[in-house]
């Protein structure tokens, strides 16, 4: 059964359509547009303020870097420096003591390289690259001669390769042994007139 409706109700009805269409067609696409907008404005806010804060932080880095230089230049007393008139002859003397130290310990010095040096502070960070041999014990007498002995010294990087040799003995056959052969980086400060920083 048709309804007829009077030309008032028909464009009332086709207002209404024309509405529900609008309503929609903005529901499926323009509304989706402004939610995201809204959350991508709350985003960068977000992360705008996060990178307020790290830039602050970030600039704090300099003064911090200045500071911990100076207090570990105070801290480090005269005997715990290495000692030298230039980067050269510290790096020798460096070179020396090493080779001193594992001596005492009953290892066998290979070699020793000197690496560039760098600054910290009113520091000069002296360093170098050394290869001995010995066994387990000398390594342990080693560590402890570096740790505990003045200048101050400093392992940075170590490296420990291991080999089994037998040994003979007048009264038992033959005795496994283990040596080491161990690579070391090692490092001490003088005091520099340089200030880098």
């Amino acid at each position: 059964m048709a309804i007829r409706l009077s030309k008032t109700g028909q464009r009332t009805a086709a207002l209404l359509i024309l509405l529900g269409i609008i309503g929609v067609v903005f529901s499926a696409t323009v509304l989706p547009v402004l939610l995201t907008s809204a959350n991508y404005r709350e985003s960068i806010d977000d992360l705008d303020f996060r990178m307020q804060k790290y830039r602050k932080i970030a600039s704090m880095k300099e003064p911090l870097k200045r500071q911990v230089g100076r207090l570990q230049s105070q801290h480090m007393a005269r005997e715990d420096l290495l000692s030298g008139e230039s980067t050269a002859i510290t790096g020798a003397n460096l070179q020396e003591l090493f080779k001193q130290r594992v001596r005492q310990s009953g290892g066998r010095l290979q070699s020793t390289q000197i690496l560039p040096e760098s600054y910290q502070g009113s520091l000069e960070r002296i360093a170098i690259k050394a290869h001995f041999t010995g066994s387990i014990e000398v390594l342990q007498k080693t560590l402890y001669n570096i740790e505990h002995k003045k200048p101050l010294l400093f392992v940075d990087d170590i490296e420990i390769r291991s080999r089994s040799t037998r040994r003979r003995n007048r009264r038992t056959k033959t005795k496994p042994t283990e040596t080491l052969t161990v690579t070391m980086e090692v490092a001490g400060f003088r005091r520099s007139g340089v200030h880098v920083w």
